[in-house]
């Protein structure tokens, strides 16, 4: 009997206002800490670059890197929603977008027509030990050649640091505990080894950078946490105490203004897929 597919778990983030002002926020965030939007092992310099953006939500990333590629350049936007997607008189004409489950086939148009896919943030959405139904289907868009770009947080090193070396804080413990392992039946476990899953798919890894969060944006990805945070217990579920969320949230605020922080290391991984 064949496997069942990765099952993609409800998104339990809003698609208002606030929501696409965090994605945003984040977009230039992870610029901010990476320094690039295209890795630069990858040669971007092709006229007819095709680019896919997986997860588009707002589509900030497309959009920015549309404004650096000649307009001979292609970028296909793809999200399971377009309720963020930004209107067609703010978009470049190269721009095209999407709606697609990427957990599902693409379209055949697409399939083997990419030079570059770029994924990032999707630990939220995976639910299997391996990623491998999702990741078959970022590669399957690849041309032989092309380049799969993937940049994930590392929740599993995920550490409270505080003032004191013998102190410690309750609702960091909790967010650290959290960001480990956020329900029973959930693991981020593939994130670590996302090197290892592009070679067992047959991508050559090019690059595997381990980026650690400066001292100077460390304020700023705690409001990244808070925000999503606050997102979510906007949208309580029966599984969810929104008034326990909110009181979290607020001591969370107290701890980071007392000088404990979240030392929260990413990874981006950017793999090959072979000629031959």
């Amino acid at each position: 009997m064949a496997s069942e597919p990765t099952q993609r778990p409800d998104y339990f983030f809003k698609r208002g206002v606030q929501s696409s002002v965090r994605l945003n926020y984040n977009h230039w965030l992870m610029k901010e800490l990476t320094g690039y939007l295209i890795h630069p092992a990858i040669p971007a310099n092709k006229p007819d670059l095709w680019v896919a953006d997986l997860g588009s939500g707002t589509n900030i990333w497309a959009l920015e890197v549309a404004a650096h590629l000649p307009e001979t350049a292609r970028i296909d936007g793809f999200d399971i929603s377009g309720d963020q997607y930004a209107p067609a008189t703010s978009r470049p004409s190269n721009l095209h977008l999407h709606i697609q489950d990427c957990f599902k086939p693409f379209s055949s148009e697409f399939v083997g027509a990419f030079d570059v896919v770029y994924a990032r943030f999707w630990l939220c959405l995976v639910n299997n030990p391996d990623a491998s139904d999702l990741l078959k289907n970022m590669i399957s868009l690849l041309n032989p050649g092309g380049y799969l770009q993937w940049l994930e947080p590392l929740p599993l090193s995920v550490r409270g640091v505080h003032p004191s070396a013998e102190g410690s804080n309750t609702a960091i413990d909790r967010l650290v505990s959290h960001l480990h392992k956020p329900t029973e039946n959930k693991t981020y476990d593939w994130i670590g080894k996302l090197p290892e899953l592009f070679c067992e798919q047959g991508l050559e890894v090019i690059a595997a950078d381990r980026i650690l969060f400066p001292k100077h944006l460390r304020h700023a990805w705690h409001h990244s946490l808070l925000v999503a945070f606050e997102d979510r217990a906007q949208g309580d579920t029966p599984s969810d105490n929104g008034e326990d969320q909110k009181i979290w949230i607020s001591q969370l605020m107290e701890a980071f203004a007392n000088g404990s922080y979240i030392d929260s290391p990413f990874i981006c991984v950017v793999g090959r897929k072979k000629s031959c």
